[in-house]
């Protein structure tokens, strides 16, 4: 079966970069080492808040797809991001756009799962 690409579009804090994110949720899959996490404890609670709770959905949509399922995230302030926050039309964070087709914004874990199962996932 074909892989299943998903991209997020979320606000990554501050100190953090975009790289180092994927080295941590590696890390909690225990693939390596964890990075030192630095200035987590310093952002606004609700945000923090929100990066435990988008770290903890891709650690789990990761181990349920596993090789199937091809996770990239974009931080909206980088390059990157902000193309892809243009090209489909992003304006709430997270997004999560399925295959280059869907987009599912904010927190609507509903529309997310049933996209994702519309793939076989």
């Amino acid at each position: 079966m074909p892989p299943i690409h998903l991209e997020v579009i979320a606000l990554i804090p501050e100190g953090w970069r975009l790289c180092q994110s994927c080295e941590a949720l590696i890390a909690e899959a225990g693939l390596g080492s964890a990075p030192v996490i630095r200035g987590l404890e310093e952002i606004p609670p609700d945000l923090r808040s929100d990066f435990h709770r988008l770290s903890g959905l891709l650690l789990e949509l990761s181990a349920r797809g596993g090789d199937r399922l091809q996770i990239r995230i974009y931080d909206p302030y980088s390059l990157q991001g902000l193309a892809k926050s243009l090209r489909y039309g992003v304006r709430k964070y997270p997004s999560f756009i399925v295959e280059g087709k869907e987009k599912i914004t904010g927190w609507e874990m509903d529309k997310l799962e049933a996209a994702l199962s519309a793939y076989g996932l």
